[in-house]
């Protein structure tokens, strides 16, 4: 018999970053379109570039449609907002994963970072929950893919663990990496993960690297 799951439907969690924010971190519901909606445009023009390779203003209904009518098996994810108590919540992070028909239980992962609230905790937050989430549904790896190009980058991987696997095809570099072993439950002031996956995720979210149009993918239809 499988033990119970965390990220049930009504997971529901409140958090404060390092400065004391208060945050509600959730599953992305159908009702979530405006919300994320706003939170894109509220991007800086270097984040959205980091995002998706273009100036990219809003999104369209079928790509809010996609980004919020999910299973939270195959694709599945999470958003945080911030709440003060005086106004609407406001979106200020999110994170997904897409399951990959082959191979197996290995899936496309990203995060993304509103500008105002990238050093404060919340990326790594948000990065534990979704490794714990994926690792309830069977995936064991997370693919990115990131422009082969990036000096930077390459610096970064030849210091990963063998347990990666690493392919370099016409300037592009795709990257499988194991999952780290997290809790659902570790806080923005635990040690973060061990392992190269949360450096290459640290690394987008501070438009470090770019990503490629597969793992944009995550992002619209």
């Amino acid at each position: 018999m499988s033990e119970p799951r965390f990220f049930t439907p009504d997971y529901v969690e409140r958090a404060l970053l390092r400065d004391g924010t208060p945050i509600r971190i959730r599953l992305v519901a159908p009702g979530d379109k405006e919300l994320l909606r706003r939170g894109l445009e509220r991007l800086s023009p270097e984040s959205r570039y980091a995002r998706f390779l273009g100036t990219k203003q809003t999104l369209s209904d079928d790509e809010l449609r996609y980004l919020t009518e999910i299973d939270q098996e195959t694709h599945f994810a999470i958003g945080a907002v911030r709440e003060d108590g005086h106004h609407e919540p406001v979106g200020i992070g999110i994170a997904r994963f897409i399951k990959l028909a082959d191979p197996p239980a290995t899936a496309e992962a990203a995060i993304t970072v509103s500008d105002e609230a990238q050093g404060r905790g919340l990326g790594k937050l948000l990065f534990q929950r979704l490794c714990a989430a994926a690792a309830e549904r069977g995936i064991e790896r997370f693919r990115c893919e990131v422009l082969g190009s990036n000096t930077g980058m390459a610096a970064m991987l030849a210091k990963i663990a063998p347990d990666r696997t690493i392919k370099i095809s016409e300037g592009v570099m795709t990257i499988d990496l194991a999952l780290p072993s997290v809790t659902p439950t570790a806080t923005v002031t635990d040690p973060a993960p061990p392992g190269p996956m949360y450096q290459l995720f640290r690394a987008a979210a501070e438009n470090a690297i770019e990503w490629t149009d597969a793992v944009r993918r995550l992002w619209r239809r």
